[in-house]
């Protein structure tokens, strides 16, 4: 991966502890220093500095993160396509909410609807319309998108702004546009608030401005991703405010991660 530096509003002085036999975390959850050096090694340089320096707290919120239902953090990106047939099987229409839509067929999963409640009743308390212009999105739906994209724009600008059919997050009934779905959402009402609120509710931005070589997309200020408060929180404090990097590292060693926790006294 490239190495960047980390956003400022999350940036620390860090004194790095001395080496240890394990590295521990809360209630037992533990893994040898080093497996947690392998499992960072891939990392850029500053955001593995983070987490070496503070093992203790990384494999706390780590340990948080992975309580969410695991469905949640899976990884879709270019790399890492869904299967054709793949639909949740909770989609609900949000035509039967309270929420401003565009348009009349938008669904999400039900277990989201909580969390898109609350955050759409905090933004409406401090005078911000959330306006949800696109969520889920079947496998053939995201290929009609594309198709669009390439006729528009051409293929290899397609390629930069539109998922081909079975990599859109889209597909897992957890990802939202906002808004005009434009670069000019970020200067918004809307725009500004989900930036500075949405990870209260458990939303990511998917795809910040300036890790287009990380992600494999131009930045897009209006596409959040529910992975839950606990997944934020790994993802501000550990990996620099970048999903990709959390949902890489999970990706790879999940399967580790999951054994040692299910070892935890």
């Amino acid at each position: 991966m490239n190495r960047i530096a980390l956003p400022a509003f999350i940036a620390c002085v860090l004194v790095l502890l001395p080496q240890r036999a394990e590295a521990g975390g809360a209630q037992g959850f533990t893994v040898t220093d080093k497996e947690l050096g392998a499992m960072t090694a891939p990392l850029p340089k500053e955001i593995r500095e983070r987490i070496l320096a503070d093992r203790g707290r990384f494999l706390l919120l780590l340990g948080q993160a992975l309580d969410e239902p695991a469905d949640l953090l899976v990884l879709v990106d270019k790399a890492h396509p869904l299967a054709p047939d793949f639909a949740p099987p909770d989609l609900v229409s949000l035509n039967d909410y309270p929420l401003s839509v565009s348009r009349k067929d938008l669904q999400l999963r039900r277990s989201v609807m909580p969390a898109v409640l609350e955050m759409e009743k905090a933004a409406r308390a401090d005078g911000v319309t959330l306006l949800f212009s696109s969520s889920y999105r079947s496998y053939d739906y995201q290929a009609q998108v594309y198709e669009r994209a390439v006729k528009a724009d051409g293929q290899e600008q397609a390629d930069r702004e539109s998922a081909r059919p079975g990599k859109s997050q889209h597909q897992l009934g957890t990802a939202i546009d906002f808004g005009s779905i434009t670069d000019e959402f970020a200067e918004t009402r809307a725009g500004k608030w989900l930036r500075a609120r949405a990870g209260d509710y458990g939303f990511s931005l998917s795809f910040p401005q300036g890790y287009e070589q990380v992600t494999g997309y131009r930045g897009e200020c209006w596409h959040y991703r529910y992975v839950g408060r606990s997944a934020v929180r790994l993802q501000e404090e550990c990996f620099g405010g970048v999903q990709q990097y959390m949902m890489e590292f999970l990706h790879v060693n999940r399967a580790l991660l999951d054994a040692r926790r299910a070892k935890k006294p």
